[in-house]
């Protein structure tokens, strides 16, 4: 059986005009999505782009979050990123240490507590961590509770400890806090 040459240059010709067709309603969808997504960036809330244009909320959020996202979805995410856990003393991180404290967005390595308490021992301090005069203006960056008679206070580069919460971070390190 031979094929009728002129039904299969129409046939390649209607699936060339086929191709094309669908290429360009994918460049329209994708335009289309855009404009929607650009909608709601410039502040229109998903409902009113919804009712603007007869969908339901959920398939603008559909279209929104397939054509790149929406900006609340940024700021939600960098809105609960965690700085990784490395010492704010020394910037090392928990495995190049044998032991590392937590506390509200700081952390102390064993050996930096050791430095820590000996800057508190030392009146001077040592190395990076010097001892906070009496009735100094910075807080502790655990508790955020100021330096007094009682509660002496290690100022670091780029964080404090005062005395009591060294004795809390030790207590964590040798495993004897509840």
């Amino acid at each position: 059986m031979t094929l009728n040459q002129e039904l299969l240059d129409k046939a390649k010709a209607a699936g060339a005009e086929l191709a094309e067709g669908e290429r360009r309603a994918l460049l329209a969808r994708g335009e289309y999505h855009a404009a929607i997504r650009r909608l709601h960036l410039a502040g229109a809330s998903l409902r009113e782009i919804a009712e603007a244009l007869s969908f339901s909320h959920q398939r603008v959020q559909q279209i929104v979050h397939a054509s790149g996202g929406s900006w609340w979805r940024r700021v939600w995410r960098t809105r609960n990123a965690r700085r990784d856990a490395v010492c704010t003393w020394c910037d090392r991180p928990a495995s190049e240490v044998s032991k590392l404290v937590a506390g509200p967005n700081v952390y102390i390595c064993d050996a930096c507590l050791e430095l820590a308490s000996a800057a508190l021992d030392d009146a001077w301090g040592t190395g990076t961590l010097r001892r906070a005069p009496d009735g100094a203006k910075e807080r502790c960056s655990f508790c955020n509770k100021r330096s007094h008679r009682e509660r002496a206070l290690a100022i670091g580069p780029a964080a404090n400890i005062c005395s009591e919460c060294v004795r809390i971070c030790r207590d964590f390190m040798d495993g004897r806090a509840a």
